[in-house]
């Protein structure tokens, strides 16, 4: 996947520099001062949260946003991503064209990561469409969460439009 993630961000107008462990992704980090970080959870030596954490730390450089590419999108997925200052995610494998408009979308959006887990997924919801509970969370951009059914295939987005009091 990376390959066609790669060449479709390029295409894109993206500068993509691969990793293919978290101590490469951390050198490159270091080197190339990057605006956004793509992770895939699953690494070959080390935690994909514990490379969130590290590229987040304050003081090294401009911290990136953070798109993280997961198996599972979860509650405790969404708490885990606010943890590791994540901008959002998605499930992976996604397809490479939704994941070059979601660095565009991290890029743009113009607030920090979410700080909670009620921030970072707004909740479980049925499909508007064919009322089945099967609907999922696939990405969450900012205050913006998308949703997508797996009875239907029909996707939506919810948005937090009033700050938790």
């Amino acid at each position: 996947h990376a390959a066609s993630y790669e060449r479709v961000l390029i295409r894109h107008g993206f500068h993509v520099r691969v990793a293919r462990s978290g101590k490469e992704a951390i050198a490159a980090a270091r080197e190339s001062l990057p605006d956004c970080a793509v992770i895939d959870l699953r690494l070959p030596d080390m935690s994909g949260w514990d490379l969130c954490r590290e590229i987040r730390k304050p003081g090294q450089w401009n911290p990136p946003r953070i798109i993280v590419l997961t198996p599972e999108v979860s509650k405790m997925c969404a708490t885990d991503s606010a943890k590791a200052g994540c901008h959002a995610w998605l499930a992976h494998p996604t397809i490479a064209e939704v994941l070059a408009t979601t660095v565009r979308q991290v890029l743009d959006y113009d607030t920090d990561a979410p700080s909670s887990m009620d921030d970072a997924l707004l909740g479980f919801t049925t499909c508007p469409v064919c009322e089945s509970d099967s609907g999922r969370s696939t990405l969450r951009v900012g205050a913006i969460q998308y949703y997508c059914c797996k009875a239907c295939a029909f996707c939506w987005r919810a948005e937090r439009l009033t700050p938790k009091a």
